[in-house]
């Protein structure tokens, strides 16, 4: 299958990738690649790729293509507080935008790579996706306004699925350090000691960076008569 991959460059791309291009898919990156200084890293599979910014994306990029995996975002809540209109320029418009010219042009399939910080302050219960969404963040609230702009789109010719991963952990070409799991690990290894920014009561889901690549790659991998926008 040809599938375009959006942040192929990023955290989650740069492990995507090579299990795509294993799995036998004709992989195309489209990325700004703003942190190309902050590999990790030898290693990042190389592929046909678009630099763009994700807000100048037109048609014409997307042809072609059976399916959009949609990675590229600003990726964490102090980002997206920096500047909240820049998060929804980009994680929101551009995102639905994106979503609509892929249509447009005869893709079928679009991937979106969505967030558990969509269900907010959860409390104790365990949740599945039919919970309430409770965005507090710019960056969540983002996210769940990708999710209720896109499933509007889906018809008999357009199959959107939205994954809504926990929180990355694990080694990545592009590895980032403000994730908790690894922010905790680089503290232990480089200080001798965890440095835990809280009472240490507070917990949240985690997933590693391979399994959350598996899942796309599994949801890629499903009968379009199997999937469900929204799940």
């Amino acid at each position: 299958m040809r599938v375009l991959v959006t942040g192929h460059k990023g955290y989650i791309g740069t492990v995507l990738v090579p299990m795509f291009l294993d799995a036998g898919h004709d992989v195309v990156g489209l990325d700004s690649d703003l942190f190309r200084a902050c590999t990790f890293r030898e290693g990042i599979r190389k592929v046909p790729e678009i630099q763009l910014d994700l807000r100048d994306v037109e048609r014409r990029h997307l042809e072609g293509f059976a399916a959009v995996v949609h990675l590229a975002a600003l990726s964490n809540d102090p980002l997206g507080d920096l500047n909240p209109q820049i998060t929804y320029e980009i994680n929101h418009f551009a995102s639905v935008r994106l979503a609509e010219l892929a249509k447009r042009a005869g893709v079928s399939r679009f991937l979106y790579s969505s967030s558990c910080s969509s269900y907010g302050k959860a409390g104790d219960d365990l949740l599945d996706e039919t919970a309430e969404l409770r965005p507090i963040t710019p960056y969540a609230i983002s996210k769940v306004r990708v999710e209720q702009d896109v499933a509007k789109l889906a018809d008999e010719r357009f199959s959107p699925t939205f994954l809504r991963n926990a929180t990355a952990y694990g080694v990545s070409p592009r590895l980032r350090f403000d994730l908790v799991l690894n922010n905790l690990v680089t503290w232990a290894h480089t200080k001798g000691r965890v440095h835990i920014k809280s009472d240490g009561s507070p917990w949240r889901p985690i997933v590693h960076v391979e399994d959350i690549s598996r899942a796309f790659l599994s949801v890629l991998s499903a009968p379009r008569g199997c999937l469900q926008s929204g799940s």
